[in-house]
């Protein structure tokens, strides 16, 4: 008893070490033992790999020997120098490989002295081959060919087969008796590593089993005593008397358990006041709540330069569903790239010295829609004016900002559709006086005087003249649309129809890609090929031969309103990243040298009336993409400039 008590009142990890000597000690004997058998299966292992190497070069030395006849007839059946190479090849080798051979078998003497017996076979059957092709290279071929016919050569083939069947008979029992002998080794290993294993496992298993009763047992006394409370209450919690860890563990419960006691009375005297708080808290927060998610602006909450809230409208204004689990940091991702890191860096500016914020940015939707907004953030301060967080605001001002660019561009069309209806009075009556003069003039004198050309000349200019201020006209007018429905695949076909002649000129590869099962489109047809037919020539123009012209219309809603995308790409020349934003300027152009640069700005209008929108994407000498975007049901716009 007094020996339990002792071993109880032991600390665990003394108790592990007592009580793992056996197992250790018994793991060291198995290792010891296995090291031994793994290393008589090593040499067995190097036998049998010394049985293959002879057995490869016994097999290799006949091979040759096989060569050496063999080369030997081929001489003296063709006379010919060239086939006496493989005689004298394996030559050269044979004597080589019956060395190393004999070195191989030097521990067996008599292997040693068969393969002696052979070299010396060989060595007589090689001097009768030299002897005879020397007869026959001093013009003697019929001693040589009595030789073969004699079949002296082949008794010697025969002597020496039969010498090296029977040391290859001793090297097979040789293999047998290693291979026995690794069997049996192998057999011997596994024994010492199963029951030695089981062994040392049974005796570290049962001392382990001694430790765990000595554990789970006060372990199992605590847990019932636990499983008996009912009702939340904390239980009594019996004191072993032993000095080890359980012991010491059941006086701390003891004591946490009636520290715990004291605690839960103080919290369930606080328990209703706190209730009674929460309920105020939680209709507070609801009302609150309530008014910021559905405000018509978008409200967030940033603290630390860390957005922390957002409610719905600022969500719906960054183009997300408010409905899902959405981090706050993440409405930075919605911003626009170009606008991003501005913003972003403004607001942390402003965090860090504890001023307000304010900043125009936009808000780029996952569909391609951006949305300008205006963003207001005051720091709110305790009382010790120290910045606790952000209030922020943003206000939609996209369809001001429409707005006001529609109102610019109403008062700027304006302005030039006066210019150009005082261009047209003033000019279009002197160009047709100049015009009518030039043709009659041109009667007065025959084709080949100079004169005649100058007035062709002036003609040809006066032409030009009348067609920029029909163009300066065309693109001021406002755009009266006549819409009807049709295919949009089936335009596109009809305008490159139209400008066959330019494209099969420049040797121009076309692909037209559309979408199967395009819906029909309602707009004015004639305008939407004026476009195309300006787009699609401007993109013929920029190739120089040889290009490919690749068309592509798709469907694609923006906004919920459905429409198809056409796009029109080139490899041309490309448009320089300098004049790109400036293509859709009245009077700019570039590449031409007798164009009005009206082109894209009336196709821009034409789309924009419908509408819809056109953007180009270009890199220098890669070529240019220009892409628009049409409602399938035309939707007239204010005239833009």
């Amino acid at each position: 008893m007094s020996l339990n008590k002792l071993f109880l009142n032991l600390p665990i990890a003394r108790k592990l070490l007592l009580v793992s000597g056996v197992p250790v000690l018994a793991v060291l004997i198995l290792s010891l033992v296995t090291y031994r058998s793994v290393q008589t299966f090593s040499l067995d292992e190097d036998r049998l790999n010394d049985v293959y190497h002879v057995q490869s070069a016994s097999a290799e030395y006949m091979r040759l020997v096989v060569d050496l006849e063999t080369g030997f007839r081929g001489f003296i059946i063709t006379q010919k120098s060239p086939f006496l190479q493989p005689y004298l090849a394996a030559k050269q080798r044979v004597m080589l490989l019956g060395n190393s051979l004999r070195q191989m078998v030097k521990s067996d003497e008599g292997q040693q002295q068969l393969v002696e017996s052979v070299q010396e076979l060989v060595e007589q059957f090689m001097n009768n081959k030299d002897q005879m092709i020397e007869r026959v290279k001093a013009g003697h071929p019929e001693e040589a060919m009595n030789y073969v016919e004699s079949e002296k050569g082949r008794i010697l083939m025969l002597a020496i087969r039969e010498e090296m069947a029977r040391f290859d008979r001793q090297e097979v029992q040789r293999l047998q008796h290693a291979l026995g002998s690794s069997a049996a080794d192998r057999s011997a290993l596994m024994g010492v590593v199963v029951w030695g294993g089981s062994l040392a496992l049974i005796l570290l298993l049962v001392p382990l089993h001694l430790i765990a009763r000595s554990i789970t047992g006060p372990l199992t006394t605590l847990v019932k005593a636990v499983e008996n409370v009912s009702g939340g209450k904390i239980p009594n919690i019996p004191v072993f008397e032993r000095d080890d860890e359980i012991g010491e563990l059941t006086k701390v419960m003891q004591t946490m358990g009636t520290q715990i006691r004291n605690h839960i009375r103080r919290i369930e005297q606080s328990e209703q006041e706190l209730r009674t708080l929460n309920q105020d808290l939680t209709s507070s927060e609801a009302k609150y709540r309530g008014i910021v998610d559905y405000a018509p602006i978008g409200i967030f909450t940033a603290k630390k330069v860390h957005l922390i809230f957002g409610n719905r409208q600022n969500w719906i204004l960054a183009g997300r569903n408010p409905d899902e689990m959405l981090n706050p940091e993440h409405m930075w991702e919605a911003i626009h790239p170009d606008d991003r890191e501005g913003a972003r860096e403004t607001f942390q500016d402003a965090c860090h010295q504890g001023e307000p914020f304010e900043r125009v940015f936009r808000f780029l939707h996952p569909d391609g829609t951006v949305r300008k907004v205006l963003c207001r953030a005051v720091p709110i301060q305790d009382e010790g004016g120290q910045t606790m967080l952000y209030q922020g605001f943003n206000v939609d001002i996209t369809a001001l900002e429409h707005m006001r660019a529609k109102l610019n561009r109403s008062e700027r069309l304006a302005t030039l559709g006066q210019m150009a209806a005082g261009i047209a009075h003033e000019i279009r009556n002197p160009l047709v006086g100049i015009g009518s003069t030039t043709t009659l003039l041109m009667d007065d004198f025959p084709e080949g005087d100079s004169r005649h050309e100058d007035l062709v000349t002036i003609l040809k200019e006066t032409r030009r003249l009348d067609r920029i201020v029909n163009q300066i006209v065309d693109f001021a007018r406002p755009r009266d649309l006549l819409p009807v429905t049709f295919q949009l695949k089936d335009l596109v076909l009809e305008s490159l129809q139209v400008l066959n002649e330019p494209i099969k000129q420049k040797t121009i590869q076309v692909e037209f890609h559309p979408s199967a099962n395009l819906d029909a489109i309602q707009a004015d047809r004639d305008q939407l090929k004026q476009v195309l037919l300006n787009v699609i020539q401007n993109a013929v123009e920029a190739m120089s031969g040889g290009g490919c012209l690749c068309l592509s219309i798709e469907e694609e809603a923006i906004e919920r309103k459905p429409g198809l995308r056409l796009r029109v790409k080139d490899n041309g020349t490309g448009i320089s990243p300098s004049a790109l934003p400036r293509i859709f300027e009245p009077f700019f152009t570039i590449g031409k040298n007798r164009g009005t640069g009206l082109g894209l700005p009336i196709c821009r209008n034409i789309i924009e009336a419908h509408g819809g929108e056109i953007h180009a994407e270009s890199q220098s000498g890669l070529g240019t993409t220009m892409t628009w975007w049409l409602p399938c049901v035309c939707q007239p716009q204010l005239p833009t400039v």
